[in-house]
C-alpha cells in the first residue's frame, strides 16, 4: 500500500471488518499465523486480541507494543528488534520454507 492510501485508510484495516459479532474472520486468523511466523525470525511474537481490540508485538525481554493494524506492525518490529524487517531476507525465506515443509 502506498503512503497516501495508508494515510487515507485510517486506523481500520480492510481485513478487520467483522463477519459476525465477535467472530474472527478466517483471513484475520490466517494473517495472525503468518505474522507470528515472520516475527519469530526477528525474535518477536505477535498476538491478536480479536475484532475491536489491538494486536501486540512483543520481544523476549517483555517489551510490548500495541498495534492497531497490519501497517503498524512493521515500525513496531523495527523498534523492538532494532533492525528493519526485510521480506526478502534469505534467512527469513529459508525459515518460512522450513515451516511450510513441516506441515
Amino acid at each position: 500500500m502506498c503512503t497516501l492510501c495508508y494515510e487515507l485508510a485510517g486506523d481500520e484495516h480492510w481485513t478487520d471488518v467483522p463477519v459476525a459479532s465477535g467472530a474472527q474472520t478466517p483471513a484475520r486468523h490466517r494473517r495472525a499465523r503468518i505474522l507470528s511466523r515472520v516475527l519469530a525470525h526477528y525474535g518477536l511474537a505477535y498476538a491478536d486480541s480479536g475484532p475491536g481490540g489491538p494486536a501486540s508485538v512483543s520481544d523476549r525481554k517483555g517489551s510490548v507494543e500495541l498495534v492497531g493494524n497490519v501497517a503498524a506492525v512493521w515500525p513496531a518490529v523495527e523498534r523492538l528488534a532494532g533492525r528493519h524487517p526485510d521480506p526478502l531476507d534469505p534467512g527469513l525465506l529459508e525459515a518460512l520454507d522450513e515451516l511450510s515443509e513441516d506441515r
